[in-house]
């Protein structure tokens, strides 16, 4: 599971999947309730598919992620409980936000991170599928189309969130994102460069797309854009990542 979902994750991040985008809503059908201990239903899925085993080493990572998360999602607009997870899978370059505040970091994109305002840029990111609703939506659409109720949460697997959420939705999801890393006090510099690692990783990359470049310069240059427009005090400089 981890390397077909590192190849998934990264080439979904060098080309901004075309998958439909999903337009936030809050259908009465499911609740904050529900859609938390059906994300908890599916975050444990993702657990067992990967072979997670929780050591102290992973469990003082777990809460280094959640300390930046904390911040992080301060300034979301949905008020859940947000949960950030290590993979220590190094095949695990990117990572997935489920729904319900489940958020799973890989260990592969972390080695690419040289400051705490990278990690807050990519934790940003991932909450903001969840706070716009695109995680929610398609967990109902999922449940429609397989046929289940909110009380079988037991039938919910992974694979139906792993892809992204389209070109527009994931252009939504960097830009409230970054506002978002902003608003507690990180620099949406470290969203750029760390999006230019990706662009050389993708020219190493045999059988790469040719719209990838395309695609994440389209969303440096929104950041820049978010950057420029922000009357948020700039950070003088990126804070250390401080991984256990």
């Amino acid at each position: 599971m981890a390397i077909s979902l590192a190849k998934t994750a990264l080439l979904f991040l060098l080309c901004a999947t075309t998958t439909g985008a999903q337009a936030p809503s809050s259908p009465p059908s499911l609740t904050d309730a529900d859609e938390i201990r059906l994300g908890q239903a599916i975050a444990d899925d993702f657990v067992a598919q990967e072979g997670m085993q929780p050591t102290p080493q992973t469990r003082k990572i777990d809460d280094y992620l959640q300390s930046v998360g904390d911040r992080v999602t301060a300034h979301a607009r949905r008020k859940i409980p947000y949960r950030f997870h290590f993979d220590p899978s190094p095949s695990f370059r990117s990572a997935v936000g489920l729904p319900g505040g489940q958020i799973f970091v890989g260990a592969g994109i972390l080695a690419y991170m040289d400051s705490e305002d990278q990690l807050a840029m990519v934790l940003g990111h991932e909450v903001e599928h969840i706070d716009l609703n695109q995680c929610r939506d398609r967990l109902i659409k999922v449940l429609s189309e397989q046929h289940l109720s909110v009380s079988m949460a037991d039938k919910l697997k992974m694979d139906p969130f792993l892809p992204g959420y389209g070109r527009e939705g994931e252009l939504a999801a960097d830009r409230e994102g970054v506002l978002l890393a902003m608003q507690a006090g990180y620099s949406a510099e470290a969203a750029i460069r760390l999006l230019q690692t990706y662009i050389i990783l993708g020219e190493q990359m045999p059988n790469t797309p040719k719209e990838a470049k395309e695609n994440l310069e389209r969303r440096i240059a929104q950041i820049r854009a978010v950057n420029a427009e922000s009357k948020l005090p700039k950070p003088a400089a990126e804070k250390p990542l401080s991984l256990p």
